[in-house]
């Protein structure tokens, strides 16, 4: 039998899920906690949050034969799950609540819906221009900014290393209008 289709690679992607929701929900649960003033309580549940991620980091390590998907495998896949979100799931969402005479939320999905396809379209062209060995550069100049201490200089392509914080051209950004 095949590792990815034993039940114990099944399990690992079932903790591995539930560790990811439960470090979200915890997230939230600390800062609703702030919201509230206990901060000791909200440094737990952060802690705790932080504890659940590195644990499922390590499901998916185990999953992946010790290893992790590089980053242009991770945004393909990231844009495969945001396709689904915004062409299926939000949208048979919206028709249910729709249906059900939940208006307020099935705009609620469809707005979902449009902010998925947003994040489908940008996790493509980040994985083009991440195949195309041009993630840093454009035809005409641009603004880059350091996402380390934000020094912003105006070129074709982002610098090889940051002049302020020596950072290389991994932390830079092209800014848009609203940044």
């Amino acid at each position: 039998m095949s590792f990815q289709n034993s039940q114990t690679f099944h399990n690992l992607l079932f903790a591995y899920e539930d560790e990811l929701r439960t470090s979200a929900r915890y997230r939230l649960y600390a800062a609703r906690a702030e919201e509230e003033g206990q901060f000791s309580v909200a440094s737990r549940f952060d802690a705790i949050s932080r504890y659940a991620m590195t644990h499922a980091c390590v499901c998916l390590k185990k999953m992946n034969g010790d290893g992790q998907p590089d980053t242009l495998q991770n945004l393909r896949e990231a844009a495969r799950g945001k396709f689904g979100e915004w062409t299926r799931q939000y949208a048979a969402y919206a028709q249910t609540a729709h249906k059900e005479g939940f208006f307020e939320l099935a705009e609620l999905f469809d707005r979902l819906a449009g902010i998925s396809r947003y994040h489908n379209v940008c996790f493509c062209r980040l994985a083009d221009a991440m195949e195309a060995e041009c993630l840093n550069c454009r035809e005409e100049e641009a603004v880059w900014l350091c996402l380390a201490c934000g020094y912003a200089v105006t070129g074709n392509a982002a610098p090889e290393v940051c002049p302020v914080c020596g950072k290389g051209p991994g932390f830079f950004e092209e800014m848009t209008g609203g940044d």
